[in-house]
């Protein structure tokens, strides 16, 4: 796609190296007449035009799917968390949470992941767009681990 874009540029750039009287004295040259060399010159033209519109709209759907692709919902609902000796909760925003009833950071890797730190704990939350599908804890020290029970509001 960026090769054929490139030679409409370089066509068009050395369209403008000659004039449309010097394009049309080469083809009379030729013994063409005048008529018919200036319908090919416009065909030439159109068909640069062509190609180049062409082009632009492609890139403008390849970067819109890309967007799209790209896109994925954040559903930031309100969402409570639970296991052995653990209760966390985090906003509507996933900008303030709590874990044991004290105040834990949030850090937002993507659309799809936030983790939680605090009160000794770090929680993983996995989203889609429904809201959350999977959220698991681990101690900041040693090797205690497991999944967490979530209640979405």
């Amino acid at each position: 796609m960026k090769k054929i874009l490139l030679v409409g540029i370089v066509a068009t750039l050395l369209a403008g190296c000659v004039s449309e009287e010097q394009r049309l004295a080469q083809c009379q040259a030729k013994g063409l007449s005048r008529d018919a060399c200036y319908i090919a010159d416009q065909n030439r033209q159109a068909a640069i035009n062509a190609a180049a519109e062409k082009q632009a709209l492609e890139n403008a759907h390849e970067a819109v799917q890309h967007g799209q692709a790209a896109h994925v919902a954040d559903p930031l609902r309100e969402a409570s968390f639970s296991a052995n000796g653990i209760k966390a909760s985090i906003n509507n925003g996933f900008t303030q949470a709590t874990i044991n009833g004290k105040k834990a950071t949030v850090k937002r890797f993507n659309a799809n992941f936030y983790e939680v730190r605090g009160a000794g704990y770090v929680l993983s939350i996995s989203l889609d767009a429904d809201g959350v599908t999977d959220a698991s804890w681990n101690k900041t020290h040693g090797r205690d681990n497991g999944i967490l029970n979530v209640v979405q509001k």
